[in-house]
């Protein structure tokens, strides 16, 4: 056999090896936590991240900087496990639960604002602009709507299964819920009206609202991503191949840019992934690293963001590295 045969073969062998995985790397990644991520938020424009960790808990970060701004925990000297944050569309605010209590938190200050004890335990947190209003997806089959500041409900969205994601519109006046009974339902937030309603076929996952409140996104497992206007008129559902679909494909993260023209992705297998929504097709895929090379498990991917840079991402990774994409 010729030298240049063997060679070939090799190269073709490393190729099948390697997953036939096409996804640029990273650009660039900053260390944020030494252990497990929990939760994650990054601000709309991907320069500053809200965190949980398993090992200091709450934590607030300029990314521009790469500087730790505040480490906040709900108890003094205990470490707390967020399962959920959310940043405002500012990024003034930020809301940190661990299931069973929220606090409000100024990011100016440092200091919290208000803390609350939730009625059910809490799958999900949105806020509103200036954080005035705070969205919780809940496990007793209701997304709740509190007026922060003033303290009190003021108004719940029922479901038939318990709510495990929320979005809302960034003046607040649109509600989106997802919910194991695999309704995506939009509601008007003054009047409690449901507007739109998706129906799927299992449970829904994660839900998303453009910054406009125009478009709406909805994931399942088995059904894919759906896009869709706020006017109840399906859009796109993005492409998948029927694999993955079969084996029960999860998208852990998506955010929409600010036009609502493009979206990103980001799935448990640490792949991000650019579409635009205008032409329906798949501009660009990465794969985030794995922390060390031995081992086997890939970061899950739990926020992504756009930047001012038109071709520049932020993603966040449970392996506590927050990652610079260049498309």
């Amino acid at each position: 056999m010729s030298i240049s045969i063997r060679i070939l073969i090799s190269v073709c062998v490393l190729f099948i090896l390697q997953g036939c995985d096409r996804a640029a790397a990273p650009e660039a990644s900053l260390e944020v936590s030494n252990r497990h991520v929990t939760a994650g938020a990054l601000a709309q424009t991907g320069d500053r991240l809200l965190m949980g960790s398993s090992w200091h808990g709450g934590a607030y970060w300029d990314l521009d900087k790469s500087e730790r701004l505040y480490i906040w925990n709900h108890a003094r000297g205990e470490s707390t496990v967020m399962t959920a944050v959310a940043l405002s569309p500012d990024a003034h605010w930020a809301l940190t639960s661990d299931s069973n209590t929220l606090v409000l938190w100024s990011t100016l200050t440092g200091a919290a604002q208000q803390y609350w004890s939730s009625p059910a335990s809490v799958h999900a947190v949105a806020l509103s602009a200036n954080g005035d209003q705070a969205l919780l997806g809940l496990q007793d089959h209701r997304a709740a709507l509190y007026n922060v500041k003033l303290g009190g409900m003021v108004r719940s969205f029922a479901h038939e299964g318990p709510v495990t994601t929320v979005a809302l519109s960034a003046d607040g006046r649109r509600v989106l819920t997802g919910s194991e009974d695999g309704s995506a339902v939009l509601w008007d937030s003054d009047t409690g009206e449901a507007l739109a309603r998706q129906q799927h076929s299992v449970d829904v996952h994660l839900v998303r609202l453009s910054a406009d409140g125009e478009r709406a996104l909805s994931a399942t497992r088995y059904d894919g991503v759906s896009i869709w206007s706020t006017g109840g008129e399906s859009l796109w559902t993005l492409p998948q191949k029927k694999e993955r679909l079969k084996r029960g494909l999860r998208v852990t993260a998506a955010r929409f840019s600010d036009d609502g023209t493009y979206l990103l992705t980001g799935q448990p297998d640490g792949l991000v992934q650019l579409w635009d929504i205008e032409a329906r097709e798949l501009m660009q895929s990465w794969r985030l690293p794995k922390r060390k090379r031995w081992q086997p498990i890939a970061p899950v991917v739990l926020d992504v963001a756009f930047t001012n840079d038109p071709n520049r991402y932020t993603v966040l990774g449970s392996n506590g590295f927050v990652y610079q994409l260049r498309y």
